[in-house]
């Protein structure tokens, strides 16, 4: 039998749904039903999801396969319909269960592009659905808010390329807080696909983190034996590939390349490049940054396993967007879509309702607008050494690395604060003693008819 009882609270968390009658079941998990007033929010949410996505769709699909989108298609016509991987293309780069989302747009009724554009509007739809879901649970719906007038910042590319699919599956794993073994599941599903939902390991609380990283292993360890040859091309075709001319250790060159620097970019494995001898030298800061930060997600978890009491429940959601931009300002590769992996991080902090990262989500935001202005509006003149696009990149670029800085100092300051925090309830993610109104009456509701089991 489900027990229930009714909280009327004082005032809302930041960002809640104003005025909502709370439902807190035996396992302590709160329910939000919306008032009339957010009923309209909700339905205007979905007016506006509606909008964008066709518009997204429309600019994806008009004009035929363009783009990695006709990259993807002649994979599958040469390959994956036959059941083999085009290892030989060097822009094949991906692990091999990125193959099953070339594969499946090809066994769809249709054209590919727009199967494709569909698939990845599909995943769209569900990270709003797992956000006001979330927010349904006790969180907030600012972060399917942030989510949907968010993507169209990117414009078309959030649709033509397949990282949604793996944002997706990431928002899912955050979503499950409270469920280490569900959570690394969905981590090593997502890793599996393309590599980067490993840092949501970092969230993981101090009690469930073996656990979550056992079963992303498992799942990992398993598609790595099943495709080993496969797992081998992606490991050598991601080692060879140099510094993106759109990565933050590229930006000096960019900018100086109107007037001191005057190396040729290169086109290789499916991206501008930097080329000559100082190439080499960006790149092993690069690696020097990637290790830095492995360092840094590993100490910080190391710390808490040792002092579970500076724990903090926003922490599971919070943890991961700031590992994940450390990743992305240090990384040689800076893809366009990457934005899309903080964006939904960031919507996932803000639908969680307490979180340290609001300041993050905005700059992250900002961003994604100036991301739009590089690729594909500015594309041409970024290649041919135009001082604007390059003023803009560097704009985007340097947003990115406050944006990480200042999320790893919230969490560090949140991490020393002493007493911070409220106990939580086992298992359940959630304070264990929900803030009441003073004098508020609560009680569990008196039985009426049968209250045996059924």
């Amino acid at each position: 039998m489900v027990k229930a009882r009714i909280i009327v609270e004082e005032d809302t968390k930041q960002g809640s749904a104003y005025g909502a009658m709370m439902i807190t079941d035996s396992r302590g998990v709160q329910m939000q039903y919306p008032h009339a007033r957010d009923r309209s929010s909700i339905a205007a949410l979905w007016a506006v999801w509606l909008a964008t996505r066709t518009g997204l769709y429309l600019l994806a699909t008009v004009g035929g396969p363009t783009g990695d989108v006709g990259i993807y298609q002649r994979w599958y016509s040469c390959c994956l319909s036959r059941g083999t991987f085009p290892l030989a293309d060097q822009k094949w780069q991906y692990p091999p269960g990125a193959a099953l989302v070339f594969w499946l747009p090809g066994h769809l009724p249709g054209g590919y592009p727009s199967n494709f554009a569909f698939l990845a509007i599909g995943c769209d739809l569900a990270v709003t659905l797992l956000l006001c879901w979330r927010a349904w649970r006790g969180g907030s719906t600012a972060g399917a808010w942030y989510w949907v007038c968010g993507v169209p910042l990117l414009g078309a590319v959030t649709v033509s390329r397949f990282d949604m699919v793996s944002v997706a599956i990431a928002v899912a794993a955050l979503c499950v807080t409270g469920r280490g073994v569900v959570r690394g599941v969905l981590i090593g599903a997502g890793a599996a696909v393309k590599i980067w939902p490993v840092t949501l390991l970092a969230g993981a609380a101090p009690g469930q983190w073996r656990r979550s990283l056992a079963a992303a292993a498992a799942v990992l360890a398993a598609v790595c034996a099943a495709f080993p040859s496969e797992t081998a091309s992606f490991l050598v075709h991601q080692n060879a590939r140099g510094v993106e001319i759109e990565a933050v250790a590229a930006t000096p060159f960019m900018i100086c390349r109107p007037a001191c620097w005057h190396q040729a970019l290169a086109y290789r494995f499916g991206a501008w490049q930097l080329s000559g001898g100082h190439a080499a030298l960006a790149q092993d800061v690069s690696r020097l940054g990637l290790i830095l930060a492995t360092a840094a997600a590993l100490g910080w978890q190391l710390l808490l396993a040792s002092r579970p009491a500076r724990w903090r429940p926003e922490f599971a959601v919070d943890v991961p967007l700031a590992v994940t931009l450390l990743y992305l300002v240090v990384s040689p590769v800076l893809s366009p879509q990457y934005l899309l992996w903080v964006m939904g991080l960031a919507a996932a902090c803000l639908a969680a309702g307490r979180t340290t990262q609001r300041p993050t989500a905005l700059a992250v935001l900002v961003a994604a607008g100036l991301t739009q202005l590089i690729f594909p509006i500015g594309w041409h003149g970024l290649l041919h050494g135009s001082d604007l696009v390059a003023g803009v990149l560097a704009a985007r670029n340097i947003l990115l690395v406050v944006a990480a800085a200042l999320s790893c100092w919230q969490i560090a300051s949140a991490t020393s604060a002493r007493g911070g925090a409220k106990p939580l309830r086992s298992g359940s993610g959630v304070p264990a003693h929900p803030r009441l109104r003073p004098g508020a009456d609560v009680h569990q509701p008196r039985p009426v008819g049968n209250t045996g089991p059924t």
